[in-house]
């Protein structure tokens, strides 16, 4: 990961006005954000920069190029422009949750807890929120993911088993085995 340090302050600027992140943010807010020294990196393609189970508070806003989500070394989804990546440790203090590649070399804000805790209180909490939104928007998205792939394996049990939710009805003439009437009989007796 290389520190970029000749990206002008007005270009800057332009990326943070159209991150949805910093929208909400004053002017002044998202200025200040630009004049923060070493705060925009080069990762380049293939560069391993989230490792899942290690702890780094550092969180990431793409602003351009795109990055490979990984769980267990198995792929999950793809992040691109103006997506925060890496919030779960920077808000929970936690272990790293996934592992993310750098799927072509992207530019990015990295935002440090150190960095983060200079920030004055309205810009933290404004940033915190919107985190709290995002997450939000990704649990819900993923309990979606989820309640379809069950609908398909439902589908797909039926039709491997077509008769599986069928119930068994006794017929009229059938008399009840030796373990029916033991089990009757034992439920009398409690």
């Amino acid at each position: 990961m290389k520190r970029i340090n000749n990206i002008s302050k007005l270009k800057l600027v332009e990326f943070l006005n159209r991150i949805p992140l910093f929208k909400s943010l004053e002017p002044k807010d998202r200025e200040m954000l630009a004049n923060i020294p070493n705060i925009v990196v080069l990762i380049e393609q293939g560069n391993v920069f989230i490792k899942q189970n290690q702890f780094d508070s550092d969180f990431y806003i793409l602003l351009n190029g795109e990055a490979e989500i990984s769980v267990d070394k198995q792929f999950i989804a793809t992040t691109t422009a103006g997506n925060f990546i890496g919030e779960v440790g920077f808000i929970c203090n936690e272990a790293r949750s996934a592992t993310v590649t750098a799927k072509t070399d992207i530019i990015a804000l990295r935002v440090t807890r150190d960095l983060f805790d200079l920030l004055p209180l309205r810009v933290k909490d404004t940033v915190k929120q919107k985190i709290i939104n995002g997450l939000v928007t990704r649990v819900s998205s993923q309990n979606s993911k989820i309640l379809d792939l069950e609908e398909q394996v439902d589908t797909l049990e039926l039709q491997i088993n077509p008769d599986r939710d069928k119930v068994d009805e006794p017929s009229e003439s059938a008399a009840p085995d030796e373990t029916d009437s033991q089990h009757v009989l034992n439920i009398k007796n409690v």
